[in-house]
């Protein structure tokens, strides 16, 4: 395990931190090793790139949060499935990642486009007189198709901790007069925290990233941290640049990360030290 965290984690990041120093020659394309500050006064001193970084975080919480509201039923239906059908509805759980990421971009386009279902279904029920073109390019488009994609990680999760979960403690609650929201703030939350915040952190990282959903779904909107990176790596040959903005998305994304999960623990947490 420390072989592969020096290996496939801690050796990158390292790599990654020495050439954001750097600095490149474009007439003979090539990095030159030293010591310079002009890549992070770039990414630090240009509001292109926090916004960037910003808007990255904003679509992870986003998308964790309304995957946990999705998950929860989901999560809770499953946790009924007598025994032997629970290995059938795994299968079916994990169906979105069956197919590829573009296969799923692209039937996303044609359930929302002008043509699609969604204003095939708005069309026929005279909801609207024209087609809807806001749907689609949209960060509506996006956040409804990382949804999708990310929601067996979080579903998952969260069947996972609320089969530990003792449904005595439910129904003794429901005993006592809790109403069932009541007994699942009360209850369930707390007793399932530590499922959430798995689900959460894999869902935000996931989403928040996710290069070509927003890339060919979000139109205008679609400009992400990642695109950048990805040009500075790729076509601008800026390395240093590249390294500096990548460094300064993974320490947000790791504060923000860190700053939930103490949040949602916190929930687990309080609930074990007000039982008798």
């Amino acid at each position: 395990m420390v072989l592969l965290l020096l290996g496939g984690a801690i050796l990158p990041l390292a790599i990654l931190v020495v050439i954001s120093f750097w600095s490149v020659d474009f007439d003979a394309f090539e990095l030159v090793p030293g010591f310079g500050l002009a890549s992070w006064r770039e990414v630090l001193g240009n509001p292109t790139y926090p916004y960037l970084i910003g808007k990255a975080v904003l679509t992870g919480s986003v998308t964790a949060g309304l995957t946990a509201l999705a998950g929860y039923p989901i999560a809770l239906s499953l946790l009924r499935v007598p025994q032997r059908w629970k290995s059938v509805a795994l299968v079916v759980l994990m169906t979105p990642l069956y197919t590829g990421e573009i296969v799923r971009i692209y039937a996303w386009r044609l359930v929302l486009g002008t043509d699609g279902l969604v204003n095939g279904v708005l069309l026929g029920l005279h909801l609207v007189q024209v087609p809807v073109k806001v749907i689609l390019f949209s960060p509506v488009s996006t956040i409804l198709a990382l949804v999708y994609d990310e929601l067996p990680f979080m579903t998952l999760a969260l069947w996972i901790a609320l089969e530990r979960l003792d449904l005595r403690l439910v129904e003794a609650a429901r005993d006592l007069g809790a109403r069932p929201l009541t007994a699942f703030v009360r209850v369930t939350l707390p007793m399932t925290s530590t499922g959430l915040c798995a689900g959460a952190l894999a869902v935000f990282a996931l989403s928040a990233g996710d290069l070509q959903t927003p890339n060919f779904l979000g139109g205008p909107t679609g400009a992400t941290a990642l695109a950048s990176i990805d040009n500075f790596f790729g076509t601008a040959f800026d390395w240093p640049t590249a390294s500096a903005l990548a460094l300064s998305l993974l320490f947000a994304l790791g504060i923000v990360a860190a700053v939930a999960s103490l949040l949602i623990l916190r929930i687990g947490g309080g609930a074990v030290r007000t039982r008798p």
